[in-house]
């Protein structure tokens, strides 16, 4: 799987955070600012365009949350394919992907849409 370069900053206090390398699918489900808790928390994998809007932002600082850098990029069709075929086949992420949220356009939409429609908690009302 593809690897990639993080600044992963503390949670609280004036650390500068330390640089680390990551498998990529380690970083969607836990340092990825926008996306880790729709996907560690939802299982959700999102789509490409949801995907590569994250990668090129580069990252944030979430204040006493912490936060993650890296140096922004964008997957290729082939690269995205291939990260998503094996993360929704791995059983230690138990992953989906719901095409009828590919209209969203951005992140904040697209996560918005996946809370709505696969929040875990309105799961165990049915």
């Amino acid at each position: 799987m593809r690897q990639i370069k993080v600044k992963i900053l503390p949670g609280m206090g004036s650390a500068d955070g330390k640089w680390e390398i990551v498998n990529f699918d380690d970083f969607l489900v836990h340092y990825s600012p926008r996306l880790a808790m729709s996907v560690s928390f939802i299982k959700q994998f999102p789509p490409l365009h949801i995907l590569n809007e994250e990668l090129l932002s580069g990252g944030t600082d979430q204040g006493m949350s912490g936060g993650c850098y890296w140096k922004p990029f964008e997957l290729t069709e082939q690269e995205y394919e291939d990260i998503r075929e094996e993360m929704l086949r791995s059983p230690s992420h138990d992953l989906e992907y719901d095409p009828g949220l590919e209209d969203r356009k951005t992140i904040n939409k697209w996560c918005g849409a996946v809370l709505s429609r696969h929040n875990p908690r309105n799961r165990s009302a049915t």
